[in-house]
C-alpha cells in the first residue's frame, strides 16, 4: 500500500466519529456529541428520562410554557385592540399564538361554554331559523318541502336538524372569517394590502367577538338573570335581547375602531365610520352564516 493511500484510510477513519462517543439522534440520525442534536434539537434520552419525577416536569413544563403564550395572546387581544395584527404583520409572530391557533381556541371555548350560557348564538336551532331569522319565511317553506319529500314527522326532522346543527356549527363558524375579511378589504383598498393582511385582522376581531360577547358579556347577563330569577324575579330573555343588542353592538364599534386606527392608521374620524360599517355588517355576516349552516342541516338530516 502506497504512503497516499495509507494517509488516504487514516483521514477517513479519523473523519468517523470514535466508537462509543456520541449518540445517534433518533429524530434526524446525526451523530451528536453533545446532549442536544446540533441539527433538530433533540435532547439525548437517558434512563432517568422515565422517572416519574422527569416525566411530569417536563410535561408542565411544555405545558406552562404554551400556556403562558396563551395567556399574553388573550390578555393583548382584550386590553389592547389592534395590537396583535399589527404585530403579526410586522413580522413578530414568536411571542403569540398564531392567528388561526388564537381563533380555533376562542371557537373552542365558546363552543363548550355556550350550553351553560343559554343564548343560543352560532348555535341556531331549527325553531330559531323558522321563526326569528329574516329569512325565516323561505326557511319554512323548505323545511315543509324537505320533509315531505322524506315522509317523516316533523318532529323527528326536528330532532336530526338540531343535532346537525350542533355538529356543523363548530366547524362552519371559520366561514365567518374570510366573508368578513372581504368587506374589509373593500372598505381598505386603498390602501393596496394583501388578502392575507386583512384575514388576519378578520381572525382576531372574530375571536374577539365570540369571546368578549358571547361568553363574557352575554355569559355575564346570564348569571345575573339566574340570580334574579332565584330571588323569584323573571326577566324575559327576548326583551333581555333587544335590551342587549345596542350594548353589543357599541362594544364592537368601540373596538374595531381602535384595531383599525392601530393596523391601518387611518384617522379616527374615518376609523369610526369604517368602523360603525364593520360593527352593521357584521349582523349580515353572521345571518350569511346562519344561512349557510341552515342549508348544510337541512339536506344532511
Amino acid at each position: 500500500m502506497s504512503q497516499s493511500e495509507v494517509a488516504q484510510q487514516d483521514s477517513a477513519l479519523s473523519a468517523q466519529p470514535p466508537t462509543g462517543i456520541g449518540w445517534p439522534c433518533p429524530t434526524c440520525g446525526t451523530h451528536a456529541t453533545s446532549n442536544f442534536c446540533p441539527i433538530c434539537g433533540e435532547k439525548k434520552s437517558g434512563a432517568a428520562d422515565f422517572s416519574l419525577h422527569h416525566f411530569f416536569t417536563h410535561a408542565l413544563g411544555e405545558f406552562f410554557h404554551f400556556d403562558s403564550k396563551i395567556f399574553r395572546t388573550c390578555r393583548l387581544l382584550f386590553t389592547r385592540p389592534g395590537f396583535l395584527t399589527a404585530e403579526y404583520l410586522r413580522g413578530c409572530r414568536k411571542p403569540y399564538l398564531h392567528p388561526f391557533q388564537l381563533f380555533f381556541i376562542a371557537n373552542l371555548i365558546y363552543f363548550l361554554a355556550q350550553p351553560y350560557i343559554g343564548w343560543s348564538g352560532l348555535r341556531t336551532t331549527l325553531s330559531i331559523q323558522t321563526h326569528m331569522m329574516s329569512y325565516s319565511d323561505l326557511a319554512t317553506r323548505m323545511v315543509a318541502a324537505r320533509v315531505a319529500d322524506k315522509g317523516i314527522p316533523l318532529e323527528q326532522f326536528t330532532h336530526s336538524f338540531d343535532h346537525v346543527v350542533d355538529v356543523q356549527a363548530r366547524s362552519l363558524a371559520v366561514l365567518m372569517v374570510p366573508i368578513f375579511a372581504v368587506v374589509l378589504a373593500v372598505l381598505q383598498w386603498r390602501k393596496r394590502r394583501f388578502f392575507g393582511e386583512h384575514l388576519v385582522f378578520s381572525l382576531h376581531f372574530t375571536a374577539f367577538w365570540l369571546v368578549s360577547l358571547f361568553i363574557l358579556f352575554y355569559g355575564a347577563t346570564a348569571l345575573i338573570f339566574r340570580f334574579a330569577l332565584s330571588h323569584g324575579v323573571v326577566l324575559s330573555v327576548l326583551n333581555s335581547d333587544r335590551a342587549l343588542s345596542p350594548i353589543a353592538a357599541l362594544i364592537l364599534l368601540v373596538y374595531t375602531t381602535v384595531a383599525l386606527r392601530v393596523v391601518y392608521r387611518d384617522s379616527i374620524v374615518i376609523c369610526l365610520v369604517k368602523a360603525a360599517v364593520l360593527a352593521t355588517t357584521f349582523h349580515y355576516v353572521l345571518d350569511i352564516y346562519r344561512f349557510i349552516l341552515f342549508l348544510t342541516a337541512l339536506y344532511l338530516s
